[in-house]
């Protein structure tokens, strides 16, 4: 009972915390002149991906468990689906893929060539070579990561920008001291990575002593819990009709949670990572890419009506999520 306690206690600092790393980190992009472009998108991005990052870093080389990485990497793939789906929830008057433009579709599309290539690495583990102890696949992912950085940006940067800038234009900071807020930036970044680099250690402790596997676990707790500041963000986007930033937001961290893996495969010395994950993390990771398909098909049809508050692909998203944390927990 006491790890639960510690846990939870772990998910409130990472909410509220992330919240205020978000809060102050729009003033720094305000303060240092970079809120007014897409400069200022990718600065909060890597803000709400902290969690993930660290937690990652921490699995790997605190805890050693490279399926808690992997459960918590493409479980928060799978968490952001999810949360897409949430979002549609707060958007009344129309689904909310009719109010994001269909270009959308390449990032959501990278995202699924990013976690098939983990998920093939995982298959292929006693196949593909490695560079000391890092595995070729992560210099892949790396590759297509900056390739998709770089073509996701400049195709989102027209559609964007003007949101960005309303953005910057509603968030009037003149008044608060710059060094005071860079303080409180880093305190609340000390406390998110303090959190999030304990989280690990006591989820494997939980999954040990109730008998759960880390897989499930990362997947669902873990995963779940990290993705509390882009949930964060993207109510508080979608609630000033800035729709086209929180779906960036979420459509970007999951291309940014596959990077995480070459990241984790650094640190996880005792040789490649995905050779000591299971097969069983290929689970969460073919979710991942059915609710990313599931995406698409809804950015490509955009339905006009919706069925009560949610949006027919919102309904299936939900549906598809908690039928396959179902699956993962009776397949170990």
């Amino acid at each position: 009972m006491i790890y639960w306690i510690e846990f939870f206690i772990l998910v409130a600092v990472i909410f509220f915390t992330g919240k205020n790393l978000v809060k102050y980190g729009d003033i720094l992009a305000e303060k240092l002149n970079i809120g007014k472009n897409i400069i200022g998108l990718i600065f909060i991005a890597s803000i709400t991906s902290l969690p993930e990052l660290i937690t990652g870093i921490s699995a790997a080389s605190y805890v050693q468990s490279p399926d808690l990485v992997a459960g918590e990497i493409f479980g928060s793939c799978m968490a952001n689906m999810f949360l897409l789906a949430i979002l549609d929830g707060f958007v009344r008057d129309q689904p909310l893929t009719t109010k994001v433009h269909y270009g959308f579709t390449l990032s959501s599309a990278f995202g699924i060539v990013l976690i098939s290539i983990a998920g093939a690495s995982l298959l292929l583990k006693d196949i593909i070579p490695s560079i000391g102890w890092i595995s070729i696949s992560s210099f892949v992912i790396v590759f297509v990561y900056i390739i998709a950085l770089k073509l996701t940006t400049d195709y989102e940067r027209k559609l964007i920008a003007t949101a960005a800038k309303e953005v910057a234009e509603e968030l009037k900071y003149e008044k608060i001291n710059l060094k005071e807020v860079v303080f409180k930036y880093i305190l609340n970044s000390l406390f998110i990575i303090i959190s999030a680099t304990f989280l690990p250690d006591v989820g494997y402790k939980i999954t040990e002593t109730f008998g759960l596997t880390q897989t499930f676990f990362g997947s669902l707790f873990i995963a779940v819990t990290t993705s509390l500041p882009e949930l964060a963000v993207s109510i508080a986007a979608v609630k000033l009709d800035l729709v086209q930033i929180a779906v960036a937001n979420l459509l970007g961290s999951n291309i940014f949670n596959i990077f995480i893996l070459p990241i984790t495969d650094v640190f996880y010395t005792k040789g490649s990572i995905y050779a000591d994950m299971t097969d069983y993390n290929l689970l969460p990771a073919s979710f991942s890419v059915l609710m990313t398909g599931i995406v698409i098909a809804g950015l490509i049809y955009k339905a006009e009506r919706k069925f009560f508050r949610l949006a027919y692909e919102s309904i299936a998203l939900i549906l598809v999520y908690f039928i396959g944390i179902y699956i993962i927990f009776i397949s170990h």
